[in-house]
């Protein structure tokens, strides 16, 4: 059976890839002949408009136009398809068609002239606009249109300015808010006809494009000459809604060539190689940096590719790299570091490789522009080396601009302050840094701009690390040109744990120095009467009754230091482990320290005031049963009556947990009292409730809590412990 030539898609003889290419092609291709009459459909047309590729041949492509929309646009459109020859002489038109089911699809279309088997053919591809994603399309058409060369402006359909891109400011002189809302008439330098506007309304307003060069007036009274194209834009019922007018500066073409030699000569005059290759890759054109690296003469280059004068690696890696561009017609990104054997140098080049074309629009070669980054990387390595060493310590370490902007900060910064996942240089010290400190860190960052390094001490709280103590050390981060400080270097250095252990040598030093020495001093003073009794040679039954009492004593003393002791022990076993912060039922744990009270002392009426389980969790270490219980004891073992009454409160807010133990009994001392509140007390431990005291304070602080005493009536003291909610990742 023989094929139907005219079922064939239009091709060049023998050129089979081509063929199948417009027969696999998702959008439509339909070819006409002179008359308009569809000669070839291939099968995307059924899949998008439905109809029969074989029995739309023989068929007028002007038929398939939307019915009963005789408006000027659709008319001007039948025209065109009846007319054929005149299809080609656009770059492409927006083309309505009506689908086999009569709805209206919208494309755009550009249509080629070519021979088919002797006789002269028009093939369109047609793409449906409406398949495009709308969002994507307007993305693109924005980036293109704000970037491209050429100045672009936008009308509603009356003529009135929407929208100009850089380009037209650059070209006229005028912004953006110098014309929006202004018509074109702004740019008329009077030297075109009324005519001229006439002619050009009217094509435009029928839906046609214009295309005419025109003179225009830049902002500052200079004339320039503009080939300007203006297309309608039509909304999805054929409507005009705005014009878009494109227009290319002619005026310093006659500058060209003297532009040329100048161009050439700053080439010539560039550090960094400039080459230009044909299609086979020869050398048509490198400048006298080229050379100089090559080791080659530059009028020995020409005709020669990079094989002749560096590593065949190298070479073969740039090879692959132009056929890339070649193949895709687009610029290509890549970074070698040849070894030229004629001049023994090493570099490392970070190249741009484009497509150049020759002056009818074909392809001609590439050209590249070779950057020399061999000190910029030797640079970055060194930089890396000191990243490494940055965020490799412990220390949080970071940088802030003169406005307080963060340059950097390394992983132990960022960690703390909760930013792990957040580029640091979108946020400044006033994110970061909470209010009530941020007016000392201000005043220290302002003098450490002034070329003064500041070092201080401060405590800040964490909400899972508790309470933390950093020396803050500010460096100027000083401009390398001279002109001063450029921004602040900030290194905290967390001391909790040093300044905790000094102060725990000085709790246990004092409480050895006195506590200590004055019992064991007592100790041996009762010990020395039972010996002195017993040398005096008295009877067993005359000194019976004092030696019993002097040995309680012995005994109720030993027993005072052992609890020193263990109570020293707790201290030391606090502050050895890093305090870790967890959700606490403070409830329950007050619940369950009572109750152990209250079987240990059975006289001490002990009253509590607790919520639900699970409605007071706070944030706190571990240890926090053991500062409620001291806290209860000591205002059981330190009453004055033998019948103390003690209350127990806890009240949780949305912000907060506190504990409040109230008791009628004589009080607290001031050094007390200071103890609990600050920490800085230590001559609390003159007695013995000293050591159980520190104990609390050190509990609330590594919980990130504080303490507050307060006097009652009629007499007694509150003890109130507030202790933050758990953070989410810590619930």
């Amino acid at each position: 059976m023989s094929r139907d030539p005219s079922a064939d898609p239009p091709s060049r003889p023998g050129d089979d890839f081509f063929a199948s290419f417009v027969e696999a092609c998702s959008d439509p291709v339909v070819s006409i002949d002179a008359d308009g009459t569809v000669v070839y459909a291939n099968p995307a047309v059924e899949s998008v408009l439905g109809y029969d590729p074989a029995a739309l041949r023989g068929r007028h492509l002007a038929e398939l136009t939307p019915e009963g929309r005789d408006g000027e646009q659709v008319s001007a459109l039948r025209r065109r398809l009846s007319e054929p020859a005149a299809l080609c002489e656009s770059d492409g038109f927006g083309c309505q068609l009506r689908d086999a089911d009569g709805r209206t699809v919208h494309f755009s279309v550009r249509f080629h002239e070519h021979r088919r088997s002797g006789e002269t053919v028009y093939t369109g591809v047609f793409r449906d606009e409406v398949d495009v994603d709308p969002d994507r399309e307007l993305r693109t058409f924005r980036n293109v249109v704000e970037h491209a060369g050429h100045a672009v402006y936008v009308t509603d359909a009356d003529g009135t300015i929407e929208y100009v891109n850089p380009a037209f400011t650059d070209s006229t002189g005028y912004e953006h808010a110098d014309v929006i809302g202004e018509k074109p008439t702004i740019l008329n330098s009077g030297e075109m006809s009324d005519d001229y506007f006439a002619t050009l309304w009217e094509t435009i307003e029928s839906g046609d494009v214009w295309e005419e060069e025109i003179i225009d007036r830049r902002r500052d009274g200079e004339s320039y000459h503009a080939h300007q194209t203006i297309s309608p834009v039509f909304d999805e019922n054929g409507a005009i809604t705005r014009f878009v007018a494109i227009q290319t500066d002619v005026t310093d073409t006659r500058e060209a060539m003297r532009r040329l030699k100048q161009y050439r000569a700053v080439v010539e005059a560039l550090d960094d190689p400039i080459l230009l290759q044909n299609l086979d890759g020869e050398f048509e054109l490198v400048n006298e940096a080229m050379s100089d690296f090559a080791g080659v003469p530059e009028e020995e280059l020409y005709g020669t590719d990079e094989s002749s004068f560096m590593d065949s690696e190298t070479a073969d890696t740039i090879a692959d790299c132009r056929r890339e561009v070649l193949e895709t017609e687009a610029q290509v990104r890549y970074e070698v570091s040849p070894t030229f054997r004629h001049s023994d140098r090493e570099a490392t080049f970070s190249t741009r490789r484009y497509p150049y074309y020759d002056p009818d629009g074909e392809l001609a070669g590439t050209f590249a522009i070779c950057r020399d980054v061999t000190e910029m990387k030797r640079r970055e390595a060194e930089l890396e080396r000191y990243e490494r060493a940055v965020n490799g310590v412990t220390d949080l370490i970071a940088a802030t601009d003169r406005e307080g902007r963060f340059l950097f900060a390394n992983p132990q910064y960022r960690a703390y302050h909760g930013i792990a996942g957040v580029d640091v240089r979108t946020l400044s010290l006033r994110d970061v840094v909470a209010d009530e400190q941020y007016p000392d860190v201000q005043r220290y960052v302002e003098r450490a701009l002034r070329g003064r390094p500041v070092k201080y001490r401060t405590k800040r709280t964490h909400p899972d690390r508790g309470t933390r103590t950093f020396d803050v050390r500010y460096f100027p981060l000083e401009d390398p040109s001279g002109d001063g400080a450029v921004g602040v270097v900030a290194v905290l250095r967390d001391v909790t744990d040093s300044e905790n252990r000094a102060r725990q040598l000085s709790v246990v030093d004092r409480a050895l120095q006195h506590n200590l020495r004055n019992a064991l001093t007592v100790i041996r003073g009762r010990a020395q009467q039972i010996v002195d009794a017993a040398a005096e040679g008295k009877p067993a039954d005359v000194r019976g009754d004092d030696t019993e009492a002097l040995a309680s004593y012995v005994v109720s003393r030993a027993d005072d230091l052992l609890a020193t002791s263990e109570k020293a022990h707790q201290i030391t076993e606090i502050l050895s482990d890093p305090p870790d912060v967890e959700s606490i039922d403070v409830g329950q744990s007050v619940d369950s320290v009572v109750s152990s009270l209250a079987a240990e002392f059975p006289r001490a009426r002990i009253t509590t005031s607790t919520p639900e389980s699970g409605t007071a969790v706070a944030a706190a270490t571990e240890w926090l049963d053991r500062a409620l219980a001291e806290l209860i004891r000591n205002a059981i073992e330190h009453h004055d009556r033998d019948d103390p009454v003690i209350d127990v409160t806890v009240e949780a807010t949305s912000d907060a947990v506190t504990v409040r133990v109230a008791d009628d009994g004589p009080g607290l001392s001031d050094m007390n009292r200071d103890v609990i509140e600050t920490g800085r007390a230590v001559d609390a431990l003159y007695h013995g409730s000293g050591l159980g005291l520190w104990l609390v304070y050190w509990v609330v602080e590594q919980s990130g809590g504080d303490a507050t005493v307060e006097a009652t009536s009629p007499r007694g003291i509150a003890v109130t412990v507030s202790l933050a909610r758990p953070n989410d990742s810590s619930r």
